[in-house]
């Protein structure tokens, strides 16, 4: 039963309920939660390594250590923030190629040459 339930999740198109809503489902709790936990363990690590990294005597490397502990960490500690930057980026990349597309007229007629 939890199995045809996580497939009608999975399976549902997007723009429909499933496939939009995976996060308020009971699996996708479970990967919040478990993104989570992941995300506190990488940002206490690196808070670690930066400590070390000072003691060391090498104040930015410790710095960079920190910094992307915190970002990575906070990338998981968040999903619906990190889905919405992914779709950002998708959309910026597919407004960049489609601008290049339509600045090069890649259509078969123009790469003829004119023959």
């Amino acid at each position: 039963m939890a199995v045809a339930e996580l497939h009608g999740v999975l399976a549902a198109p997007i723009g429909e309920q499933g496939a939009n809503s995976f996060l308020d489902s009971d699996a996708g709790k479970a990967l919040v939660a478990l993104c989570g936990a992941l995300a506190l363990v990488i940002v206490v690590i690196g808070i670690v390594r930066m400590v070390n990294g000072i003691g060391r005597g090498r104040p930015g490397e410790a710095f960079k250590s920190l910094v992307f502990a915190l970002l990575i960490g906070g990338l998981l500690f968040n999903l619906n923030l990190t889905i919405t930057g992914v779709k950002a980026m998708s959309d910026l990349t597919g407004k960049v190629f489609s601008s290049i597309t339509s600045v090069t007229n890649t259509n078969s007629d123009s790469t003829s040459g004119g023959k």
